[in-house]
């Protein structure tokens, strides 16, 4: 029996050691500034909700949270990126729901979101509005529905590039209908959104903030919008699901990421500063004012979220067709 008594005191030393070192690492962690990558140009929609929360994380931290824009292949770039930095809490990645679709539409892709990251929270999500050109004529879903049925594939939408969330979500929305349209891709939202003002487009789902505007003066017409419940800045909208689409929808969502293994006790901790800066009345005011709409989630929550994306847009990409390079 003594070998056995022997073991146990060895397993239960172990079980103590380990749990000492993560309530150590908790404790020093961040021991230095805090590189946050966000894998799109600066001045956009990411970008500023990345400084805004890392700014107030910074001082629930006691250390710079030090935003850098990386750029390039569709956001890929700034995710090999963090994927490939020390796994220490040091290097956090800010992303949008790109970071998802692009599983889903590239060939070939230098990461696996969930075996290269660590998820560390859900931050918000944007509202997405299905709008037109007033020359359509539709004034909601069912009239739209019908009149693309009349058109036989003959109307196009435009989208920010090949395989982009606007792209995926108006496919989906094709495939939900069972009917055909002309995708038009565009470098960037702005291009997309001027040549659906302009009449060269006949629609688009789009982020509510990019439409709204247009939506106020009259340049567009909004149909549908996409997720649970109608917008407070214009609730006239009906949802897709009062209009027949039950349990459908879709938002533009970001979070937060790690390198896959950073530890446990350091991944909890960044989830409290983030959850705590964006709970406060002050952000939520803030990023109000920016289009979002902040919440917050488990580490667990948003790996299980992400993992069910990947699945939904994979099987919307693949029916249609969609690849990028």
């Amino acid at each position: 029996m003594k070998p056995l008594r022997t073991l146990r005191q060895l397993l239960a030393a172990a079980t103590f050691l380990g749990l000492s070192s993560m309530t150590a690492q908790a404790q020093s962690f961040p021991s230095k500034p805090i590189q946050v990558v966000v894998p799109v140009a600066a001045g956009g929609g990411t970008d500023l909700l990345a400084r805004n929360l890392s700014q107030r994380v910074s001082e629930i931290l006691g250390q710079p949270l030090v935003v850098e824009n990386k750029l390039g292949a569709g956001g890929n770039i700034g995710v090999e990126y963090v994927m490939k930095s020390k796994a220490d809490g040091h290097t956090l990645l800010i992303s949008p729901a790109t970071i998802a679709t692009n599983v889903a539409v590239y060939k070939k892709i230098p990461y696996d979101l969930v075996k290269d990251l660590q998820a560390i929270t859900l931050i918000g999500q944007t509202g997405v509005v299905l709008v037109v050109h007033p020359s359509v004529k539709a004034n909601n879903l069912k009239e739209f529905v019908e009149l693309m049925k009349t058109k036989n594939g003959d109307m196009n939408y435009g989208s920010a590039g090949m395989g982009s969330p606007q792209h995926l979500q108006a496919e989906f929305f094709n495939q939900l209908v069972s009917l055909k349209s002309n995708h038009i891709p565009y470098k960037g939202q702005s291009q997309a959104m001027n040549d659906l003002v302009g009449g060269q487009l006949n629609y688009m789902f789009s982020p509510i903030q990019n439409a709204l505007p247009q939506i106020q003066q009259g340049r567009l017409r909004a149909l549908a919008v996409a997720s649970a419940e109608r917008h407070k800045a214009m609730p006239q909208v009906p949802t897709l699901n009062e209009q027949g689409y039950k349990g459908v929808e879709l938002t533009n969502w970001f979070a937060v990421y790690a390198p896959i293994n950073t530890p446990p006790a350091v991944v909890k901790k960044l989830n409290a500063a983030f959850t705590q800066a964006g709970k406060e009345a002050k952000m939520k005011e803030k990023l109000d004012t920016l289009g979002f709409e902040s919440f917050f989630t488990s580490s667990e929550e948003a790996t299980d979220f992400m993992r069910a994306e990947i699945v939904r847009w994979a099987r919307v990409a693949a029916y249609a067709g969609i690849k990028a390079e």
